[in-house]
């Protein structure tokens, strides 16, 4: 434990901080997963559940994820986007921008990693320290974030991970956090919604893009090369035209 001293999510707080938005907060205190309830739920279009502490926790491909009580931001969030579904790829990377946008207010870290992660670099302690997973689920997305705030090195689920605290941010209230996230989130999507391309956007702040990367398929197929650039539909674009539409990514080094 790093002995920061946490607030408590406190939902009268959010809907004080949120006053502007459509967004409806809840908060629990524990929950399996927040990513499963709204799955399993009748939800609304700007539907979020943030929980202090999840049992059942995932990340991509229903890997587990778990962090002790309030040392992260674990919320799920539900969006009906006005965009065909076959667009909906760049809700993660519209995701991953805000929640860059953020923390860079703070320091100067944090990039991108197509297509799910928020990652520091060239910092004192890099690694992944955020992972985004979104899933379609009736007429829309529902978008899960963990975000690694108060965790130490004895605390972090993976060699390869990071915290913010780790970082220098660790005085971070987790609502305003969470309140900028959405924010922020929800003017990107507007925009996007109204036809702008956020690709220069994205690109501007992406680890992956001019790497040579590693890409591994859901069905054990890897494609190697060099990324170049991002597709109309949120697909990586590999040296050769190659379109990438889902998989895990590995930076190569050299």
């Amino acid at each position: 434990m790093t002995g920061v001293d946490i607030p408590l999510l406190d939902v009268k707080k959010l809907a004080y901080l949120l006053v502007e938005g459509y967004w409806q907060v809840s908060v629990v205190d524990e929950i399996d997963s927040t990513q499963t309830y709204l799955a399993q739920k009748n939800k609304v279009h700007g539907e979020v559940i943030s929980a202090e502490y999840q049992s059942a926790g995932r990340g991509r491909r229903d890997r587990t994820f778990e962090a002790n009580k309030s040392q992260s931001l674990l919320f799920s969030l539900y969006i009906e986007p006005k965009r065909n579904r076959e667009e909906w790829g760049w809700i993660p990377l519209i995701a991953g921008v805000s929640l860059a946008q953020i923390v860079n207010q703070k320091s100067s870290f944090f990039k991108t990693k197509w297509p799910n992660d928020l990652l520091a670099v060239n910092s004192p302690a890099d690694g992944k320290v955020a992972g985004i997973l979104a899933e379609t689920s009736g007429d829309g997305v529902i978008v899960g974030v963990g975000i690694n705030v108060a965790m130490d090195k004895a605390d972090l689920p993976v060699p390869t991970a990071t915290s913010l605290s780790l970082l220098g941010l660790s005085h971070v209230d987790r609502n305003e956090l969470l309140a900028q996230f959405l924010t922020t989130f929800a003017g990107l999507l507007k925009r996007w919604e109204k036809g702008e391309d956020l690709s220069a956007l994205y690109l501007e702040g992406c680890a992956t893009i001019d790497r040579d990367v590693e890409i591994h398929g859901a069905g054990g197929e890897i494609e190697r090369g060099t990324a170049r650039g991002i597709g109309p539909f949120g697909e990586l674009i590999l040296e050769g035209d190659r379109h990438i539409y889902s998989g895990d990514v590995i930076h190569l080094y050299t």
